[in-house]
């Protein structure tokens, strides 16, 4: 396949009305590097694991972190801001993640895509942990989905890239989506040169899609299967996992998220760091590539905190259980 081809696979599989691959390291640095947030616009987001990502790339803009998901929050920070749909003038963005943020909270992104067109806001959804397999942002309210593509790659892609779709605009009885009609607009303005992707990266990018669905549905049914180990192991507290019914959004991700709960588990340690804990586990949990096989951990408040989050692979739970049980004893 060429780059065309997998846009349009990519937009077939994702229910939009287009698709572009970016090269960029992560979803906020795509956005960034479109264009279509501009000088004078607002942009709301709750993206606390990216919240500098957000205040040193969009700082010709009026960035407002929220902190919680919810639609009070975000009409909240919107109040005050003249938005509208047109094309020519600035605009009101809401940004959040299907799964993210600390504790893999899920907004409910029906509400939200609801309350965006009421506020004239733009929804964009960054759909990396959930993928595509386990969400469906734009048949949810959402106008722009941006995915970043390792877990679909199976950690193979030699660089970094990100899936950038857009809403379909015809709505039911011949009406339009004045939403996705203007997010459509904005990204055929924005000028971005099509990507060119080597045969060897479109080779590996047309593999994962091949195998996806197997796949992600193998992350989501191994996190699943470590999360209740996690819940019921007494040397950790606070396990974070949508599929748990200690879940804050638990209720809600039961119809936001499909096939599952997605692939990530968050946790805290109890009397210990988590640099301790990697310095007694095996290396490649940490050293497997995002999106591989192997099932990954990471420290997204640093080694010096406690605060884990676990990545399922493919490989067998069972061992990457007894792993754990070793390194926490």
């Amino acid at each position: 396949m060429d780059v065309q081809q997998l846009e349009e696979a990519w937009a077939l599989g994702s229910s939009a009305r287009e698709s572009r691959l970016v090269a960029a390291s992560h979803v906020p640095a795509a956005l960034l590097l479109l264009g279509i947030v501009r000088p004078g616009d607002r942009l709301v987001a709750f993206a606390d694991d990216f919240a500098e990502a957000f205040a040193r790339g969009f700082d010709t803009c009026d960035v407002v972190l929220v902190e919680e998901p919810s639609v009070a929050a975000f009409t909240a920070a919107s109040e005050g801001f003249d938005a509208s749909f047109d094309a020519e003038v600035p605009h009101l963005w809401w940004f959040v993640n299907s799964i993210g943020g600390f504790g893999l909270r899920v907004p409910d992104l029906r509400a939200l895509g609801r309350a965006a067109r009421e506020a004239r806001a733009l929804l964009v959804v960054d759909n990396t942990v959930a993928s595509i397999v386990g969400c469906d942002p734009l048949r949810l309210g959402a106008v722009l989905s941006l995915e970043a593509l390792d877990r679909v790659c199976a950690g193979e892609a030699p660089r970094k890239l990100v899936a950038v779709s857009v809403a379909r605009s015809q709505l039911k009885r011949h009406r339009v989506d004045a939403a996705a009609e203007c997010a459509h607009a904005l990204l055929e303005d924005c000028g971005l040169a099509k990507l060119d992707l080597p045969a060897d990266e479109a080779g590996v990018l047309e593999r994962g899609l091949d195998s996806l669905d197997a796949r992600m549905q193998a992350h989501f049914d191994r996190a699943r299967a470590l999360a209740e180990y996690l819940a019921a192991n007494e040397m950790v507290r606070d396990v974070r996992y949508p599929g748990l019914n200690s879940h804050p959004d638990h209720a809600v991700a039961t119809g936001i998220l499909e096939h599952g709960f997605g692939p990530a588990v968050e946790f805290d340690l109890i009397e210990r760091s988590t640099g301790e804990l990697f310095d007694a586990l095996p290396g490649e949990f940490r050293a497997s590539p995002a999106g591989g096989a192997t099932t990954r951990l990471s420290a997204p408040r640093g080694k010096q905190g406690s605060t884990i989050r676990l990545f399922a692979g493919t490989d067998n739970p069972l061992v990457v259980a007894a792993n754990l049980d070793n390194a926490l004893r």
